[in-house]
């Protein structure tokens, strides 16, 4: 099982993530579950990492897991809305087509 806690602040934007697990459906390598996880938030640490203005933070230290924190740059929040709004929706549809493989914990922070 893939778990997965995203914390958003008040206005949607991404604070943070993590992701830990492996689905167990099919053999490494294979997986179109890990690999759908893997790519969605492997694109987001990519884009943040790319000179935003937002400044993120990486810990990969053991096979599958990631925990990523994020504070957003002055005027980054709109576009760190778009980020969030299209990791969010891709991981809540993987989770939705692969229930006993993926779970999405969404947290919206005060």
């Amino acid at each position: 099982m893939i778990d997965i806690m995203i914390a958003v602040d008040l206005n949607g934007n991404l604070r943070s993530i993590k992701s830990e697990g492996h689905s167990m459906s099919a053999a490494k390598g294979g997986n179109i579950i890990c690999a759908a996880v893997s790519a969605q938030i492997r694109s987001v640490v990519r884009v943040l990492d790319k000179g935003t203005g937002c400044i993120s933070r990486v810990k990969a230290d053991q096979d599958g897991y990631l925990e990523l924190s994020v504070e957003a740059g002055e005027g980054e929040n709109r576009w760190l809305k778009g980020v969030t709004d299209v990791l969010v929706a891709g991981l809540l549809e993987t989770e939705r087509d692969y229930p006993d493989e993926c779970s999405v914990k969404l947290i919206k922070l005060s």
